[in-house]
């Protein structure tokens, strides 16, 4: 019998919770206070789920605004057309706050976290000013709160476009400038910076929250900043005492006018939408001496003679890389460029030849059915790290996250200590990974390879050599997701052919067939979780197209086990000529053979009706001898 909550041991239970409560900073659209109520909820469910949720709910003070009008609607019935119509609706607006809960349970010493979150409309800094002090919140002492989030969102659709006149109000710095003087006098001990600040037509090009970073900077060590405009900081060089730095902007371009950054004083870097070739001159091996700031001389960023940028205690680093796109005339070729998708503008055919520079409408549709490719651009410009540019030196990384990577990935790596590398995840066209050894990689456990750009034929026999380069790492690599975006058939490398051994969880997202999974499965001694993304699946005989048949094909095949380890199998069954008969046949031919299965799940299109029927086939005990341990059984429409 499985155990209740109340019987499960306090730090199981904490695991839990903390799984629903700290990723909600890495959400898109994250609505904290009803994740607030639904802990308030699990606290009412016995003693020891009380006892972890308590500190929840005193740990975070939220204020978040609501749109009743829109949330009160049921979303999902609505079409697409009707939710924009419903959000153009006069909004009727309520902040919702767990501040009268947390005063009165007398916790505000608990607090460490303060959240300030809209979910519709670009909020008014006066309209927050006037809510905070309507709740009285300088009124009392948060000494221990250390992290800010400022979460402000803005639905382009509808936000500050209408209005009595056509448009909206300009909002004017001194209105930011007084909500960010209120929340530095409230919460003077803030070290981490949270913020996700989108597009709003009534703030300038910088962000909303500029004032408050540049008044604040001095005390910061953690910041992450998701901006549409890369805000303002008002020196040259950030501060060296920043130690885990988060940069995510919509333009490249914006990183040009960031500060220089001090990189031995990092310890968790994360930067997107950067150009390659000026990357590491955005750093620097020293802050600014006494005196300096905004004013400082540049010969003070960086070691005499030195071309090299020390990330002395640097563990963690995550790229996401920016490559423009261009526009060229469909029926020239390019060797320098790759992920090609067609352009066709409209059904009169708009498509234009750009020579070098933006053509405006009307010639666009002066060429009649003239199609154009847009392609990534290739050249050096964007793709090559400078020969004569900085290098870095990373003596601690360990985990490193290089995301749409324009270039040879080898190229990179060179420059990187990858024998103490224990997570790699990279994603590129396939160029990315051409001459990549993965030999060296001795300490890695985690591995996460994707490539994209698989749709021309000559590629293919380069993405089954890539499948084979993957999996015939050693047995240190403990968890290994594999993602191809080719349309032809991938086949899995010979067993023989297959080192790494000790993995634990595998994930393959690709067209590799099910009768190809057996000899690799076997080879997995230690595998534990298998998620099959885009597998091809195999035609059944005719007579096992019924539920009688399938049972009698089944104990007429091999039952021997071709693995005594998996636990949890999660297949993808969402094929275009996949019907029922095929799903099933598929699926039960491998699990018939998993004796250890525990976990089944299955999302699809299919009918759960269907599935249900065949559940029956379960209750054979010489098909599935051991089927008593599936604890789990799921298919989800």
């Amino acid at each position: 019998m499985a155990p209740t909550l109340q019987e499960l041991p306090k730090q199981i239970v904490d695991r839990i919770l903390a799984f629903s409560y700290q990723p909600q900073l890495t959400s898109f659209h994250p609505k904290f206070y009803k994740t607030y109520q639904g802990f308030c909820e699990l606290s009412q469910l016995c003693h020891n789920v009380r006892a972890s949720a308590l500190p929840y709910l005193r740990r975070r003070l939220i204020f978040e605004r609501y749109n009743l009008a829109v949330e009160a609607l049921d979303h999902i019935s609505l079409t697409h057309e009707q939710l924009r119509a419903a959000k153009k609706l006069p909004p009727v607006i309520k902040w919702m706050s767990n501040m009268p809960a947390v005063v009165g349970s007398g916790g505000c010493d608990a607090v460490t976290e303060v959240v300030i979150s809209t979910c519709d409309r670009y909020p008014n800094p006066d309209d927050v000013l006037a809510m905070l002090q309507q709740l009285g919140v300088e009124q009392h002492k948060w000494p221990n709160v250390r992290l800010l989030c400022v979460n402000n969102k803005s639905d382009y659709e509808i936000d500050d476009k209408e209005g009595d006149d056509g448009g909206a109000d300009w909002i004017p710095e001194e209105s930011f400038a007084a909500l960010s003087g209120y929340l530095l006098a409230t919460f003077p001990g803030v070290d981490s910076l949270w913020m996700d600040d989108n597009r709003c037509r009534r703030v300038g090009p910088r962000n909303a929250m500029s004032g408050y970073i540049m008044d604040h900077l001095s005390k910061l060590t953690r910041m992450h900043l998701r901006f549409s405009y890369m805000p303002t900081f008002g020196v040259k060089v950030l501060p060296a005492h920043i130690t885990n730095l988060t940069l995510n902007v919509h333009s490249a371009y914006d990183y040009i006018d960031i500060p220089r950054i001090v990189a031995p004083t990092l310890v968790t870097l994360t930067l997107s939408a950067i150009p390659l070739n000026y990357l590491w001159d955005r750093f620097c091996n020293a802050a600014p001496g006494p005196g300096g700031g905004a004013g400082s001389s540049s010969k003070q960023l960086a070691s005499p003679g030195s071309n090299v940028v020390e990330f002395t205690r640097l563990e963690r680093l995550e790229l996401t890389f920016h490559v423009p796109y261009r526009s060229i005339p469909s029926g020239k070729t390019e060797e320098d460029c790759s992920w090609e998708r067609l352009a066709d503008k409209d059904a009169g055919g708009a498509g234009a030849e750009k020579d070098g520079a933006e053509t405006d409408s009307s010639s666009q549709k002066a060429r009649s059915r003239l199609k154009t490719v847009s392609v990534k651009e290739r050249s050096a410009k964007y793709s090559v790290l400078r020969a004569d540019g900085k290098r870095p030196r990373f003596p601690k990384l360990r985990h490193l996250h290089l995301n749409l990577y324009p270039g040879r990935v080898k190229d990179f790596l060179n420059d990187v200590p990858v024998a103490q590398l224990q997570t790699l995840r990279i994603s590129g066209d396939l160029v990315v990974f051409k001459g990549m050894r993965l030999g060296g990689l001795t300490s890695m456990q985690d591995c996460t390879l994707t490539y994209f750009s698989g749709y021309k034929r000559r590629e293919w026999p380069h993405g089954g050599r890539f499948l084979a380069k993957v999996l015939a790492q050693g047995p240190h690599v403990r968890s290994l997701s594999i993602t191809t975006c080719s349309e032809y058939r991938m086949y899995l490398p010979p067993a023989d052919q297959v080192h790494c051994t000790g993995l634990r969880r595998l994930s393959i997202t690709a067209q590799v067939s099910y009768a190809d999974l057996p000899p690799i499965l076997r080879r997995l001694p230690c595998l534990e979780s298998l998620d099959l993304q885009r597998a091809l699946m195999v035609k059944p005989p005719a007579q096992a197209r019924t539920h009688e048949g399938l049972a009698q094909h089944l104990l007429a095949s091999d039952m021997q086990p071709i693995s005594t380890s998996l636990i949890k199998f999660v297949p993808d069954v969402l094929g275009r000529d996949a019907t029922d008969e095929t799903v099933f046949y598929n699926v039960f031919m491998l699990i018939s053979r998993i004796p250890s299965l525990r976990v089944l799940k299955i999302y699809s299109f299919y009918s759960a009706q269907f599935f249900r029927e065949l559940r029956s086939l379960f209750k054979i005990h010489q098909l599935f001898p051991h089927i008593r341990h599936l604890a789990t059984l799921e298919c989800n429409e």
